[in-house]
């Protein structure tokens, strides 16, 4: 298959009040040839920031429960490595995330 249809990876984010993100966590683990995700909010709003600064409650692109958002158009690998995620109200929220190579 060409570059950037294969599916190489599935994960779920629970987010909380504290930003996550997707490498330093242990699961999920951001996978080595991902340069693509495709991204649903499942359970509750929440925000998120890629340039490298941590999202708040307040701050950062709102994503709401049941939209998603695609990173699939070009090689996005530095954006993967930096996006973060936080819950916009307390409790969970949960991302259901898929990756492309």
């Amino acid at each position: 298959m060409a570059s950037g249809v294969n599916i190489i990876g599935y994960a779920t984010l629970a987010v909380s009040s504290s930003a996550v993100n997707l490498v330093d966590n242990a699961s999920p683990t951001l996978p080595a040839r991902a340069n693509r995700m495709f991204i649903t909010c499942e359970t509750q709003a929440v925000r998120w920031r890629a340039d490298g600064t941590a999202p708040t409650a307040t701050e950062g692109h709102i994503l709401a429960a049941g939209d998603s958002i695609s990173f699939t158009g070009i090689i996005h690998r530095q954006l993967l490595e930096k996006i973060q995620f936080i819950a916009t109200a307390a409790g969970d929220g949960a991302l259901k995330i898929t990756y492309f190579d």
